[in-house]
C-alpha cells in the first residue's frame, strides 16, 4: 500500500468547521464522510487531531488525573448510563482541546471506531532524547495500532502533533509525518510496548536498556515497589540453576485486593515458548521473593507476577552448561 505524506497539508473548510464539535460520533462522521478508503479515513482523523489538540503540560500535583477515569466517578455514583471510557475521555479532550498521551490515543481510537475502523490502545516505553536508560525504562506512554485493509499499522498521534521545548516546557505544535503508519522496524527504535506482540515484528528486539534494569511494566507503580533484585535486566543462567528475584514493597500501602490489569492475563498466556512467568514463593514483611528453576535454553523472557499482575520483565540468556558446550 502506497501512502502519501501530508506534512504540509492545510485543513479544509469542513475540518475547520468541525473544530467546535464535542461529540466523537458526529466528529468522526464529519471528518470521514467524503473519504472513499480506510486509509483516507485514518489520515483525516489523525491529521485533524494533530492540528486541533494541544499537549497538556502538568502545572500542579494531580495533573495525571486529566482525561482519566476519575473524571467520571461522580456520574457513575449517580447511576447514570455512561458511554465507554474511551468515548468519555474523547469527549473531554474535544471540549478542552488539550490532552496527555492517553487522551490523544483514546480520541484517535474513538474516532476510528465510529468510522468503522478497528484501533487499539498500546501502552509501553517511549524513548526520548532526554531519557536516562538507568532511570526511565518503564511504561510511560500510550499510542495506537490501527487495522487497515487486513493489516495492523502503528502510529503515535501525540508525538506527531508537536514537541516539548526544553527547558521552558512549552508545547510547540509541529506536525511530524514520521509517526503516521510507521514501519515496525522504525517504530521499535523509540516505542517498546508492554505487550510485545504490538511490536508487529517476528523477532522481538532487546532494547539496550535491559543492560541497566528490567522493564517496569504498566502495573509496576500500582504496588509501591521500592526496589528489586537483580537490579540488571539481563540475567545469565545455566540449565539447572534457580533464578532468585526479590521485591521490596511499602508494606503499609500494599493491597492484594487490587484488581489486576486485563493485559496481564494476555501476557502470561502468550503462545511463544520463549516466555515464562513466575509468581511469589514467599511474602514476609515488606519482602516478596521468587524462585524460577531454569529447565531449558528456550526461555528468553521472564515475567515477574505480583497479585496476578505483571510488574517486571527480565531478559534471560540461558546456556546448557557453564562453558556453553552442550552435554552428551
Amino acid at each position: 500500500m502506497t501512502l502519501s505524506l501530508f506534512s504540509q497539508r492545510q485543513l479544509g473548510k469542513k475540518e475547520r468547521e468541525a473544530y467546535n464539535e464535542t461529540d466523537p460520533a458526529r466528529l468522526s462522521f464529519r471528518l470521514t464522510e467524503s473519504c472513499s478508503t480506510q486509509t483516507e479515513k485514518v489520515k483525516a482523523i489523525f491529521f485533524w487531531i494533530t492540528e486541533n489538540i494541544a499537549y497538556y503540560r502538568p502545572v500542579a500535583p494531580g495533573w495525571k488525573l486529566k482525561n482519566r477515569v476519575v473524571f467520571w466517578e461522580e456520574e457513575e455514583r449517580e447511576g447514570k448510563v455512561l458511554p465507554s471510557l474511551t468515548d468519555r475521555v474523547a469527549t473531554k479532550v474535544l471540549k478542552e482541546k488539550t490532552a496527555v498521551c492517553e487522551g490523544y490515543a483514546r480520541l484517535f481510537k474513538s474516532l476510528c471506531e465510529h468510522a468503522g475502523i478497528r484501533a487499539e490502545l498500546i501502552t509501553g516505553y517511549a524513548r526520548t532524547d532526554f531519557n536516562k536508560a538507568h532511570a526511565n525504562f518503564r511504561s510511560n506512554h500510550t499510542w495506537n495500532a490501527v487495522y487497515i485493509d487486513s493489516s495492523w499499522f502503528l502510529l503515535d498521534v501525540t508525538w506527531a502533533s508537536g514537541y516539548i521545548a526544553m527547558p521552558s516546557g512549552d508545547f510547540v505544535k509541529q506536525y511530524d509525518s514520521g509517526y503516521f503508519l510507521s514501519s515496525p522496524a522504525k517504530f521499535i527504535q523509540h516505542h517498546y510496548p508492554d505487550d510485545t506482540r504490538w511490536t508487529l515484528l517476528a523477532e522481538m528486539p532487546v532494547p539496550g536498556e535491559f543492560l541497566y534494569m528490567p522493564f517496569r511494566q504498566r502495573s509496576y507503580s500500582k504496588y509501591f515497589i521500592q526496589s528489586y533484585l537483580p537490579s540488571r535486566g539481563l540475567i545469565e543462567a545455566v540449565t539447572g540453576d534457580t533464578i532468585h528475584i526479590e521485591l521490596q514493597l511499602d508494606l503499609a500501602k500494599r493491597n492484594m485486593t487490587v484488581s489486576p490489569d486485563s493485559l496481564s492475563e494476555l501476557l502470561v498466556q502468550q503462545a511463544a515458548p520463549s516466555f515464562a512467568s513466575v509468581k511469589p514463593a514467599a511474602i514476609k514483611g515488606d519482602r516478596v521473593t521468587y524462585d524460577f528453576p531454569v529447565t531449558n535454553t528456550g526461555i528468553q523472557w521472564l515475567y515477574v507476577m505480583y497479585n496476578e499482575d505483571v510488574v517486571l520483565r527480565y531478559k534471560l540468556n540461558i546456556r546448557k552448561t557453564k562453558d556453553g558446550i552442550a552435554a552428551n
